[in-house]
């Protein structure tokens, strides 16, 4: 029995049971964190800001209200300033281009040359235009203060409001009538008989084209122009003005004439892939134009331009045997330039000429051109006859007929023969 006292019995339970631990609300739980620890976290992060109505605590609805409005000003703000400068656009447009204008007549007097500043003002102050310093604008873009074909005349206008405005500057300028003449300029034609031509149609005068070819830059407009060597040239353009039928303006200014025949020449030359050929040729474009222009004077007979050309391109391919080509007709073109009139004859001692183009005398090609060549002669420049023997020399009787040889002799005894046959006839007749 004591062993059972010695026994200890166990403690006594207490009847209270201790207290479970409260397990934290996840939903109030962020990373650890209590919800007002957070967000107290993210105040010292992010300052406070302040609503659109200047207070410092707003609600999330409050904010969005703001953001709202902000965007509707700035949307608002956006609009007005677009149609404000929409209705001042069309508002511009309208006053050049004359849309929708009242239309009523009004009374203007303007002064001889008027500029278009003074232009504008009176325009402005009758009315007819709503903006001056846009007119200005407008006319500085059109380069009318320095346009001869706005030379306003001075006088007493009635001018209607709903003009636009080129229509308006129109109305103070001098009335030209148009009118058309339709000219033909002979192949081989020489730049001097060109500008008589162009005389005697109305068109400009040959002092005024000298004029033109001598300031007017060429070269600027026309790339085949620009590089050539005008030393001892009469004229630039000789040999560039294509020979042809064209129906011109008349009143125009001389360049206006000349362009026109240049771009004949650059479209024909495009076309016929003539400036590709010269690029290949041993020789410039310059160079073919001056061998084209003497086959041209030379030749009389379609079927001896590409002989002729043969006989000059022999002769310059041996410059050692046959420095000159001692073509009359260099000697032709000279005199003629010199005298202002075309000269048909040449004597022997004209032969001896002290002058660049005389092909007795000076070795090569001449300075230039001695004409305007067709367009077979300037194909046979490019391609010559492949005859079966080498000709230097040509000569030809008052026929036309032309006659060929080797050497110096067989040419002497050709002129021989041409001079017993035209001797016979004569006594014949």
């Amino acid at each position: 029995m004591e062993k059972e006292k010695d026994k200890k019995s166990p403690p006594e339970r207490s009847e209270k049971k201790p207290e479970k631990l409260k397990k934290p609300d996840k939903r109030e739980v962020i990373g650890g964190y209590t919800r007002a620890e957070y967000d107290a976290a993210l105040r010292e992060l992010d300052p406070e800001e302040k609503d659109f109505f200047d207070r410092a605590d707003y609600t999330e609805t409050q904010s969005t209200v703001g953001a709202i409005i902000k965007a509707l000003v700035y949307i608002i703000a956006i609009i007005t300033i677009s149609v404000a400068l929409a209705v001042f656009a069309i508002s511009c447009a309208n006053d050049i281009f004359a849309f929708v204008k009242e239309e009523k007549t009004v009374e203007v007097v303007i002064p001889d040359y008027a500029t278009t500043e003074e232009l504008s003002e009176i325009l402005a102050e009758a009315g007819a235009i709503n903006y001056p310093w846009l007119f200005r604008f407008y006319c500085s873009l059109k380069d009318v203060d320095t346009n001869p074909a706005y030379n306003f005349v001075g006088g007493t206008y009635t001018v209607a409001t709903n003009m636009n405005y080129d229509t308006l500057m129109l109305s103070f300028v001098e009335k030209m009538t148009l009118t058309t003449v339709r000219i033909t300029f002979p192949e081989g034609s020489t730049v001097d008989e060109i500008m008589k031509i162009f005389e005697a149609n109305g068109c400009s005068s040959r002092e005024k084209f000298i004029e033109c070819m001598e300031t007017y830059d060429f070269g600027a407009e026309y790339e085949f122009l620009k590089d050539i060597d005008t030393t001892d040239r009469y004229y630039l353009l000789e040999g560039y003005l294509y020979p042809d039928t064209y129906d011109f303006y008349t009143g125009r200014s001389p360049e206006y004439y000349l362009c026109r025949l240049l771009d004949q020449f650059s479209k024909v030359f495009r076309q016929s892939g003539f400036f590709k050929a010269a690029e290949e040729s041993e020789y410039t474009l310059d160079e073919i134009l001056t061998i084209a222009s003497i086959i041209e004077k030379e030749a009389y007979q379609l079927n001896d331009f590409d002989i002729v050309s043969s006989v000059i391109h022999n002769r310059l391919g041996d410059p050692e045997t046959f420095p000159n080509l001692e073509c009359d007709s260099t000697i032709v073109y000279a005199l003629s330039c010199e005298a202002g009139e075309r000269v048909t004859e040449i004597t022997g001692e004209d032969l001896n000429l002290d002058n660049p183009y005389n092909s007795y005398r000076n070795e090569g090609l001449t300075p230039g051109p001695i004409c305007n060549p067709s367009y077979n002669s300037i194909a046979c420049a490019f391609d010559p006859a492949d005859t079966e023997v080498e000709y230097f020399y040509f000569v030809s009787d008052k026929y036309g007929m032309m006659y060929y040889a080797t050497t110096l002799k067989e040419h002497e005894d050709n002129i021989a023969a041409i001079k017993k046959a035209e001797a016979d006839a004569e006594q014949e007749q």
